[in-house]
């Protein structure tokens, strides 16, 4: 899991590899409106190649990404076999890094000449080196979206795990998890769903306390 203004060590690693990632932000129209993330640098993802990573999601349970990089995919061997899983939308573009990221007061327009294009946020690649399988590596450009702020959030969790059992070959172990009350969830805005498992979250313990207070005052009356 890699992200964008920070090097890792695994940026060269993957790059042996045939997975470069530029030091380059994904900029993105069908991004998710955090608070805490300038507009546009949130990608909302919905295009899945057919693989074992992303089984079972479609445009209707969609992911998302708290700032990203990307990726550009060169096959160090010819029968090495990569392939871009999860990408932002076709009107995607890449912003350095370094760059100032724009102030709350909407997307910022691409710079002129700019190349959009459906940018990586996933890649998974298959390596048959020395051994009697195939090396599987997977690579984010995103590590907040397995954050424990965001892992719950749509459909992150189930990426995750899905590209976790095709990592080590355990394919017959994916599946989608139970979602509470929906077998499909729409994108609705991240931070309404976000606002609503925060409100829980603090709800539950302050139930927990009245409902401690109530019993003690009763026993202390008996």
């Amino acid at each position: 899991m890699l992200e964008p203004g920070r090097h890792s060590g695994l940026e060269d690693v993957l790059a042996q590899y045939g997975m470069r990632s530029p030091d380059a932000r994904i900029v993105d129209p069908a991004s998710a409106d955090l608070d805490a993330t300038p507009p546009g640098l949130a990608p909302i993802a919905f295009n899945y190649a057919d693989h074992p990573s992303t089984r079972g999601l479609d445009r209707n349970r969609v992911t998302f990404f708290e700032g990203a990089r990307s990726f550009t995919l060169r096959k160090p061997r010819p029968q090495d076999r990569l392939r871009a899983a999860v990408t932002a939308s076709g009107e995607s573009w890449l912003q350095d890094a370094d760059a100032p990221v724009a102030a709350r007061r909407g997307l910022p327009s691409p710079p002129p000449g700019v190349r959009r294009d459906y940018h990586p946020l996933l890649v998974v690649g298959e390596y048959q080196r020395e051994g009697p399988g195939p090396t599987r590596i997977a690579a984010f450009g995103d590590s907040d979206f397995a954050s424990n702020r965001n892992l719950r959030a749509l459909y992150n969790l189930d990426l995750l795990m899905n590209t976790v059992h095709w990592a080590v070959a355990r394919e017959n172990d994916i599946t989608l998890r139970p979602k509470v009350g929906h077998s499909v969830q729409f994108p609705l805005p991240i931070q309404n769903s976000l606002r609503a498992f925060y409100g829980v979250g603090m709800l539950v313990p302050e139930l927990l306390l009245v409902v401690g207070g109530l019993v003690w005052l009763r026993r202390r009356g008996a």
